[in-house]
């Protein structure tokens, strides 16, 4: 294999996420380590923290749908949404 074609390769699989962790909502505690992405189980809306620190609402997440970003912390107040997953 080529330098160029390893180096895709090795770009692909760092956008791929290589694990799954349960979020517990919180205003206050960050994430062990950011997650690049999100999901849930119960549909509603996601409070959420960024890596850049800024702050928003993901208004009517589906269940199933990844959600993207680099996210230190998933909100309580604001989040309606049931059953998060943090894609690592």
């Amino acid at each position: 294999m080529g330098i160029l074609a390893e180096q895709l390769k090795n770009q692909k699989e760092a956008q791929v996420p290589q694990g799954i962790v349960s979020i517990t909502p919180s205003d206050a505690t960050k994430l062990a380590k950011p997650i690049r992405a999100f999901m849930v189980t119960a549909p509603g809306d996601v409070s959420l923290l960024m890596n850049d620190g800024s702050s928003g609402i993901y208004p009517g997440c589906v269940a199933g749908t990844q959600y993207m970003g680099k996210i230190l912390r998933i909100n309580t107040t604001g989040t309606t949404a049931g059953g998060i997953k943090g894609l690592l």
